[in-house]
């Protein structure tokens, strides 16, 4: 804001105006910016609210400064849980990528052996007992390996963890297989994201709807929102979209078989998640 603009609120300045420039010179403190006005200028335009109606109108600003505060740091809470959620996913996701290198290393190495029985029984050999993270190593029948991460196991657990008789038939379960484990993080990552931006959306419009315009707010705001919307992982495959620009029908077939990433720019408001926010963090019934 220039300082001929500040200088004409401070002395002809409508109510909200001068209520407006005091919001964003705090907000700006809070963020560690260059403030706008001078200790002298901030006194100086809080002296001037003397009347009942200015007073009330002070009072009920300074409830929305400290509402808006809050609420920002409670949606900050919800940014560092959607990281966090996109770390765990990224981790998993570098695994899966190990294991289809370590499988492609592995099989070039046997297709060196010439003879298609000793492949085999060396296959079969190397594959026994040798299990990566989440996954399951078996040979095919050409005497090569296959790491799979998708896999069905026999489990003597039943699904709240008690154990079963081992007596009774094991239940089959996938939910040792890397799969299974890695669209689980995908649920944590979509419903962190829609709850952020369920909390977003109930924010801005709460700003809106009182008229509270602070840049500063809305820039921290935005701040967020941005990494909220960053990529996972660098990596087109793992969303199952091909980055080359040219159509590949089959390979566009075999790729949707990585899409791990959920498309965060699809989803969407949660309407409870919305009211919750409004209701227990804005006060806003």
């Amino acid at each position: 804001m220039a300082k001929k603009d500040i200088g004409k609120i401070l002395t002809t300045g409508s109510p909200k105006q001068r209520l407006l420039l005091i919001a964003e010179d705090i907000a700006r403190g809070k963020y560690f910016q260059d403030k706008l006005l001078t200790d002298h200028e901030f006194n100086q335009l809080s002296e001037s609210f003397e009347k009942p109606n200015e007073i009330k109108l002070w009072n009920e600003w300074r409830r929305i400064n400290e509402t808006v505060a809050n609420a920002i740091n409670n949606l900050q809470g919800v940014k560092f849980e959607v990281l966090m959620n996109y770390s765990n996913l990224r981790g998993y996701i570098l695994v899966w990528n190990s294991i289809e290198n370590t499988e492609l290393l592995v099989n070039s190495v046997l297709h060196e052996i010439k003879d298609p029985k000793d492949r085999k029984r060396i296959a079969e050999d190397g594959a026994k007992g040798i299990d990566l993270l989440f996954s399951k190593t078996e040979p095919d029948q050409g005497g090569y390996i296959e790491i799979k991460v998708d896999f069905g196991k026999d489990s003597y657990k039943d699904e709240n963890g008690k154990i079963i008789g081992f007596k009774d038939k094991p239940r089959k379960t996938k939910e040792y297989s890397l799969w299974y484990v890695m669209n689980n993080v995908k649920k944590e990552v979509e419903n962190s994201v829609i709850k952020y931006i369920s909390w977003e959306t109930a924010l801005l419009d709460f700003m809106e709807d009182k008229g509270f315009n602070v840049k500063a707010y809305k820039e921290a705001i935005k701040q967020m929102t941005t990494q909220v919307y960053s990529p996972i992982i660098g990596w087109a495959k793992y969303s199952g979209e091909l980055n080359t620009g040219l159509p590949h029908p089959r390979l566009d077939e075999i790729i949707k078989k990585y899409a791990i990433c959920p498309n965060v720019g699809e989803l969407k408001v949660d309407e409870a998640m919305y009211s919750w926010f409004k209701v227990n963090i804005l006060g806003d019934e």
